[in-house]
């Protein structure tokens, strides 16, 4: 029965020597990797965790992360990654939530309802110990068998835990793969939180591919994810669309010293700024810089090559290998090319459920898949463009206006860093359109509707425009609608 942990004990048994994960100055190869995987369970089994409870994981980018994620999944298990950052009241009701048998936290956390211990009790000094008896901790881990629960913030501030099974995790390892064309003798740089999907994605296609990943505890002003690039040698590299922004903010066009190293560069979790877009292509032009799209609900869903694609400006690309992609009208029925519905995914890679929500789960899964609620349309070849989330659609007189495609040009005016749109109530017409601008100057709704005006429909002009000081978004990036709609940080007002 394969699962990604048969694969990654396979490779460490072929390529004991081979290194696995670079942190800092710690090299980690995968023979050790195994020892202390089984070595960790082996702890983790005496501390009373066994096949189907919940581990809550709380760290930042260190090689214990990957060992204890492992470690869970080898007792059948389930691992719950959490953000090193996360507040310590919603770690104690995630805790909760979950049923968690056991937390692995670095700090105190009070009115948690299970044993806290720091992953150093679970992992240090591993290197040192005679190994476990394999017998003693063999694997218990079946493809059904839930792997991980990954905890969703999303736009509204809602959390949701979304279940996926072994075999779940693994189809999307494989699809990511496939796509982006890892290679066992790939070296990537990872400025990505493990306890995020993107992040923890690259790390299970490192359990398939076998190949290196170096460690980086976040992208900072830049210069050290560019540094690392050119000192490894790296053939690949993860990063978020505003991680690119700080390198060509911070770094100008340094990372063009490694155009004839790097292979790749998977892209994901939010959009790409056209310019910023633009200047990447244009800094590597033989580099595959795979841009996907999806959910934690179902990971890398499409993605989009943005050289072999730039024939598709906007796309979100095509279904990633062994995915399919549909759009669907209300009554879940199948919409033909160019007509606009709701994105509805299919694939090994689609969660099981949400936990303990079975209310939800219905809503979002039905025969066809897993309903995403994005709005959009599939073109006659087969590539997928959004036009927003259903539920953030603005409705303006019975005609629909998608936030982000006024987003979009809102950010390509003079001085404006970022925008945010949402609906604002109307006597007359329902909703109107209200824009958030992040700008270095004052900017009149006059010369918003002039730019605008040559671009959209009338309707979709922002009849008020607020100037604050911040967009709020969650840590991938996505605008929170409803924190935007509360804000108190307004500075300047032009409307009707």
């Amino acid at each position: 029965m394969e699962t990604l942990l048969s694969h990654l004990l396979a490779i460490a048994n072929n390529q004991p020597d081979k290194i696995a994960l670079r942190c800092g100055n710690e090299t980690l190869r995968y023979g050790e990797f195994r020892r202390r995987i089984l070595t960790a369970a082996g702890r983790l089994h005496a501390r009373g965790v066994v096949s189907g409870d919940r581990v809550l994981i709380c760290g930042g980018n260190t090689p214990s992360i990957p060992v204890l994620y492992f470690a869970v999944h080898a007792l059948g298990a389930t691992a719950a990654p959490v953000a090193p950052d996360t507040p310590e009241m919603v770690l104690a009701a995630l805790g909760t939530d979950a049923g968690a048998r056991l937390a692995i936290v670095e700090k105190t956390v009070r009115n948690m309802p299970c044993e806290v211990v720091s992953p150093a009790e679970v992992t240090a000094s591993a290197a040192n110990e005679r190994q476990i008896d394999d017998q003693e901790i063999e694997p218990d881990c079946h493809p059904d068998a839930i792997a991980d629960l990954l905890y969703t913030t999303g736009t509204t501030g809602r959390k949701k835990g979304v279940v996926l099974t072994q075999a779940n995790i693994l189809a999307a390892a494989r699809n990511i793969s496939q796509f982006v064309g890892n290679r066992p003798e790939d070296v990537e740089i990872v400025p990505l939180p493990l306890s995020h999907s993107f992040g923890l994605g690259r790390l299970r296609c490192l359990a398939v591919t076998g190949h290196t990943l170096v460690l980086e505890p976040g992208v900072g002003t830049g210069a050290t994810v560019v540094k690392r690039i050119l000192e490894t040698r790296a053939t690949g590299l993860a990063m978020v669309p505003a991680g690119f922004d700080i390198l060509r903010r911070m770094t100008g066009d340094a990372l063009k010293q490694a155009q004839d190293r790097l292979l790749y560069i998977e892209i994901g979790s939010a959009p790409m700024k056209p310019e910023t877009r633009q200047w990447l292509m244009d800094l590597l032009p033989n580099t595959r810089l795979c841009h996907h799209y999806g959910l934690t609900e179902a990971s890398r869903a499409a993605f989009t090559e943005y050289h072999s694609d730039a024939h598709k400006p906007g796309t979100a690309g095509r279904a990633a290998p062994n995915v399919e992609i549909m759009i669907c009208d209300d009554k879940k029925r199948r919409l033909p090319a160019g007509e606009t519905g709701e994105v509805v995914v299919r694939g090994g890679m689609v969660m099981r459920e949400y936990w303990n929500q079975p209310e939800l789960t219905q809503q979002t899964l039905c025969s066809e898949g897993l309903k995403t609620g994005d709005i959009g349309y599939v073109d006659t070849d087969g590539y997928l463009f959004l036009l927003g989330r259903r539920n953030d659609l603005i409705n303006v007189g019975g005609r629909k206006v998608a936030p982000d495609e006024i987003e979009d040009l809102l950010c390509q005016l003079d001085g404006v860093r970022d925008a945010g749109c949402v609906g604002e109530h109307d006597e007359l017409l329902g909703e109107r359109v209200k824009a958030y601008l992040v700008a270095d100057r004052e900017i009149q709704r006059s010369e918003v509707v002039a730019f605008l005006r040559a671009r959209v429909e009338d309707f979709k002009i922002p009849q008020v425009i607020e100037r604050i000081v911040r967009i709020p978004r969650t840590n991938s990036g996505k605008i929170q609608r409803q924190m935007l709609r509360d804000t108190k940080e307004v500075t300047w007002t032009s409307g009707q």
